[in-house]
């Protein structure tokens, strides 16, 4: 095993901003014992070191630095999750309690039995796996410091826990929480459920003020316009660098025929026009690289129409889109394509190589200028 005690001790202290002073004084002994620990000419005695333990909200092997050969808590985590992916929660509930017993303040161990106890809760119907999964989220958030995994904050551990209490049917405590931790809009489409009340699962929830659900709705349709802008995109560039073109031209038709669905009159002007003429640019350039002119002058016509179209009525809202309700009026639209799509399109041939196929075929069909 490996011993790291000293250099533990130093480390803890600082990030919980404790002076050696203020250890000593919380475990009721004397600073130079503190220093002592931290320089490695003494080691707690195991009464301490459980206080320790408990003081840093960290598992004892955590501060002495002991590490099984074996890895035993990540052999646990994983038979704890394969257990749950069988749905064999009596088994792996039992499983976890042995490991919270063994590890009671090691964050993996109680994140991953606090989510299996929200699991078999859930599919259950037994609340009491519900709150037992909200008292060990809580207590995972205090041992955060210990994560390693960029993907799990505290913001996504409250959402789930608030997701929780409207699912034991305390919506206004459940709402609250989501609200409270909506960094960036990400608890959008949770919180417009909650006051929708009409999910698959829990269709006689009591319904709240339906209207305070309109902000949210119309945030989260938003972030899926975002999203699906982003993703198909970064698809297309993955098929371009590994110069699979049709797959990378079948991303761009996906998001265009998406981004066209999202219209309430196909025949009239949106903002998702502009971003559409840009897919349709994107496809005739793949085009061109799968040596298919025709096809090149085919997506270039399309693009130019969009583009040309939105260029005469420019629109930054939500106008002519589907699913906006409530106060719509300063809801705007950002991207760095600047304000003419046509010239977008322009910029970007020219960008690709001023002597392209793409060039000549633009110039062929509208006379664009460098």
């Amino acid at each position: 095993m490996e011993m790291m005690l000293a250099e533990n001790i130093k480390r803890l202290r600082k990030e919980n901003y404790l002076t050696q002073e203020q250890l000593a004084e919380a475990l009721g002994i004397t600073v130079g014992a503190v220093y002592k620990w931290e320089n490695g000419r003494s080691t707690p005695d195991i009464g301490t070191l459980m206080e320790l333990a408990d003081l840093f909200h960290i598992s004892l092997d955590a501060l002495t630095g002991f590490h099984m050969h074996n890895d035993g808590v990540k052999d646990l985590d994983e038979k704890i999750l394969l257990l749950q992916s069988q749905k064999k929660y009596a088994e792996a509930i039992s499983q976890a309690e042995k490991a919270l017993l063994r590890y009671p303040n090691h964050f993996q161990i109680v994140l991953r039995a606090g989510f299996l106890y929200g699991h078999a809760g859930t599919e259950l119907e037994e609340n009491k796996y519900l709150y037992r999964c909200i008292e060990l989220l809580e207590r995972s958030i205090v041992l955060l410091s210990q994560n390693t995994d960029p993907s799990i904050s505290e913001a996504g551990i409250k959402s789930s826990i608030a997701e929780y209490y409207i699912i034991l049917g305390q919506t206004e405590k459940g709402i609250e929480i989501l609200k409270k931790y909506n960094v960036n809009g990400m608890n959008n489409p949770r919180i417009a459920i909650a006051y929708t009340g009409t999910d698959i699962l829990h269709v006689n929830r009591p319904i709240l003020d339906i209207r305070e659900a309109e902000p949210y709705l119309t945030g989260a349709y938003f972030d899926i316009l975002t999203s699906s802008v982003l993703t198909m995109i970064a698809y297309a560039n993955y098929y371009y660098a590994i110069k699979d073109y049709k797959s990378g031209r079948e991303a761009y038709l996906y998001l265009a025929t998406l981004l066209q669905n999202m219209k309430i009159h196909s025949n009239k002007v949106a903002y998702v026009d502009k971003i559409t003429s840009l897919c349709y640019y994107g496809c005739a350039k793949l085009s061109m690289y799968l040596g298919e002119r025709d096809t090149v002058s085919y997506y270039l016509q399309q693009a130019y129409e969009k583009a040309a179209q939105y260029d005469t009525t420019p629109l930054h809202g939500v106008e002519n889109m589907r699913f906006c309700i409530g106060d719509t009026k300063t809801a705007t639209a950002y991207d760095d394509l600047g304000q003419s799509a046509l010239a977008a399109i322009e910029t970007h041939i020219l960008r690709e190589d001023p002597q392209s196929l793409l060039w000549a075929v633009w110039q062929q069909l509208h006379g664009g200028t460098k």
